[in-house]
């Protein structure tokens, strides 16, 4: 489903399921380092989407059915030269200000993607950056971290789901006076569909019969 934020719909939204439980078939972590999934996107691809204005579905060919800055103006760029930061390192980033808002078309086991925000720590005034895990619209798991900034904290966010859970949504919110979030290196694990699933089946059905 195509989805197209803005800045008060994005964060009502976030909030709307905060005070909901974790689940323990989940588990979200910021740590130093990510661990790379099998679908990769760090925005580097030949012929990907440059500048602002960027469409939702412009990474759809690769499962990311929608992903949209909180303010509707998604935005992919040399971010680190931009905006005099640094540490968000070389390359092309996206940016999302009032958030990162990400659904797939598929369910996913696990996701890690590079996050800074300039929220700084949370605090009962505000503050602090914000993940929250979705699976069909409900809310399964939440983290609030102080985010990585100005070269200090860890910028690695980490999903995983076990026991057969899945997910298949995810919405990075910052909660500062700012709340720019910038996303670099995202991979997943995705769950095939039946479909696929019964392709893969006739595929090696066939591979049988042609041995023989």
């Amino acid at each position: 489903m195509n989805k197209s934020w803005t800045i008060e719909a994005a964060i009502i939204v976030a909030l709307m399921g905060a005070g909901t439980a974790a689940n323990a078939a989940y588990t979200i972590t910021q740590g130093a380092s990510g661990t790379t999934y099998g679908t990769t996107l760090d925005f580097d691809e030949v012929g990907g989407p440059i500048g602002s204005g960027i469409a939702n579905n412009a990474w759809a060919g690769i499962g990311l059915a929608d992903m949209a800055a909180g303010d509707g103006n998604n935005f992919v760029g040399d971010n680190a030269a931009i905006f005099s930061a640094p540490w968000i390192g070389s390359g092309l980033s996206f940016y999302g200000n009032f958030g990162v808002f990400m659904q797939f078309d598929s369910d996913l086991t696990n996701f890690s993607g590079q996050f800074w925000d300039p929220s700084g720590a949370p605090s009962p005034f505000g503050g602090g950056m914000s993940v929250f895990v979705f699976d069909e619209g409900v809310q399964v798991a939440s983290l609030s971290v102080t985010p990585s900034w100005g070269g200090v904290g860890d910028e690695w966010i980490d999903i995983s789901s076990s026991g057969g859970m899945v997910f298949d949504e995810i919405r990075v919110l910052g909660f500062g006076n700012d709340p720019s979030t910038y996303m670099d290196n995202a991979s997943w694990n995705g769950v095939p569909t039946p479909s696929s699933m019964a392709l893969l089946g006739l595929g090696g059905f066939a591979a049988t019969r042609r041995r023989r």
